[in-house]
């Protein structure tokens, strides 16, 4: 509470929420109180393959928002609009 300035009730609110949606992780994590090197080292390996996901959803996106230009100077028109009618 004291490094994120939130309330008491907040907190328990937040992670109450957390427990509803994770309840085989929120078990896990109530057993075990130390992390090991492995679980740091588990916990490293998602951060890379999640990183990895990102950066190739930000190329997907570049890609698409470059596909949209090259149509909108090909055929005139705003193709972003052109399916919503």
């Amino acid at each position: 509470m004291k490094r994120t300035g939130l309330g008491h009730s907040t907190i328990y609110n937040y992670l109450r929420t957390f427990e509803a949606g994770n309840q085989e992780l929120t078990v896990q994590m109530k057993k075990r109180k130390d992390v090991t090197p492995e679980d740091y080292k588990k916990l490293q390996e998602e951060i890379a393959r999640l990183r990895g996901e990102l950066k190739h959803e930000r190329l997907r996106a570049d890609f698409f928002e470059e596909m949209v230009k090259f149509g909108e100077e090909v055929y005139g028109m705003d193709l972003k609009k052109a399916g919503t009618k």
